[in-house]
């Protein structure tokens, strides 16, 4: 199925090799790899493992994984700092030391302070500071002596 598609999109079929021979390869290698230890000295052992540590330590960098990772941890490192000083109830935790009692309500009121309203559809809160709204064609309480009422518009 897949060498049909493959043939309809237009690519080559991948050329099957032999398995590789070993016994014909034409550049055998100086050394044996990896040497018998028991054979070696105690200076070569040294040499040995001292070359492929290096040699190990080289191949296992991989910067795309690392910086990956990095990201994730930072993140995660962010999220919860910004989850335990802004949302997390504090007073209700049983590790609190001091119960009842938040931390971070000074931070917290700020934030509210700068952020309260972004997510509102007026322009300001200032009628929800009174305790009542405005709903459309609709008077407040301590509105009717004054003005009288309203005109309605026609639906």
């Amino acid at each position: 199925m897949l060498r049909l598609i493959r043939r309809l999109l237009g690519q080559p079929a991948k050329p099957q090799l032999p398995p590789f021979n070993f016994a014909r390869n034409r550049y055998k290698a100086k050394k044996n790899w990896p040497p018998n230890l028991r054979e070696l000295t105690e200076k070569q052992q040294f040499r040995f493992e001292r070359k492929f540590k290096r040699r190990l330590r080289l191949k296992s960098i991989k910067p795309q994984w690392q910086k990956w990772t990095k990201i994730v941890q930072w993140g995660l490192i962010g999220f919860v700092i910004v989850y335990g000083v802004l949302f997390h109830d504090f007073a209700k935790d049983p590790m609190n030391p001091t119960p009842g009692e938040q931390p971070f309500k000074r931070l917290r009121e700020q934030m509210k302070g700068l952020y309260g309203g972004m997510w509102t559809h007026t322009e300001s809160i200032a009628g929800q500071e009174r305790g009542s709204r405005r709903t459309a064609g609709a008077v407040e309480e301590g509105e009717e002596g004054e003005e009288g009422e309203e005109e309605r518009p026609e639906r």
